[in-house]
Formats: structure tokens, sequence, C-alpha cells
């Protein structure tokens, strides 16, 4: 199985994709190095013997033969586009997030004390529990369904 992650370096996406190769995945991902953080993110990943990096979607294309079995996951403002083959696409709305790498400017935090303030205000869930679950249920045939975790 293959699955190509979509951008792979931004903080979602980089969590799916390390996730993915820790569970033994061929991961392809898709994103342009273009700071420091991309850089960093990718020497976490990139020496992984199943990971191929792309600047671009246009750049795979030329390189890597679709398979039978590919799946897509591209993160679109607080959304997952999962695309398996075959099938139709899937929309999976992700609820609140906060883990490493996640772009605290963007949500005008600034420190652990408002980030704390935050994810209690939010409900929210962290990375690596949410996908947890997302794995076992993507790389599975049936549908996927993701559950709020239970506090």
């Amino acid at each position: 199985m293959m699955v190509t992650v979509n951008p792979c370096f931004h903080w979602v996406g980089y969590h799916i994709t390390r996730g993915l190769l820790q569970e033994g995945v061929e991961v392809i991902g898709i994103d342009p190095i273009i700071d420091e953080k991309s850089d960093l993110l990718y020497m976490f990943v990139g020496r992984n013997s199943n990971f191929q990096h792309f600047f671009q979607e246009y750049d795979k294309e030329n390189y890597v033969q679709k398979a039978e079995n590919e799946i897509t996951v591209e993160y679109v403002e607080d959304f997952l586009l999962i695309k398996k083959a075959k099938e139709k696409q899937e929309w999976l709305e992700l609820p609140k997030l906060y883990g490493e790498w996640m772009d605290l400017d963007r949500y005008g935090l600034q420190g652990r004390d408002s980030l704390m303030k935050w994810i209690e205000i939010n409900d929210a869930i962290y990375i690596e529990d949410f996908f947890e679950d997302f794995y076992r249920d993507l790389l599975q045939e049936d549908p996927i369904v993701v559950k709020k975790a239970e506090r």
C-alpha cells in the first residue's frame, strides 16, 4: 500500500506522514521545502526508505506510477480530503487539534499558558491521539469513521 500526503510538511501533514511511516506504510510526500521548519521536518522523515519526496504533484506523476491500492490524503483548511482508488473522495472535518509543530500564530496564541487555555476552551484533541484511530481506519477497506477520544 502507498499513501500520498499533501502537504507533508504542514504540521498536520507531517504527523500523518510520520505516523504512516511508523506503521511501515510507503509514503509519498508532496510539499516544497521553503523554510527552515520544512527542511527540519524533512530531516526527520527523509531518511526513511519508505518515504519519497516531491516538490509538487506534477513531479510525482512524472516519476511514480499510480498504484491500484494508492490512497491520497490532502490537508485543506481543517479538513482532510481522502481519495482511495476506485472510490469516491471523502472529506473528513478535523476536530480542533494541538501538538508538536502547531502554528501557534495562526490561532493568535503566544506561549504555553495561552495554548493550555485554548485547548481547554476548544476541547482540543492531541494530534497523535486523533491520528491513532485515523491510521487504523485509513488502512482498512472500510469507510473512515473517526470517533472523538473519551476523557
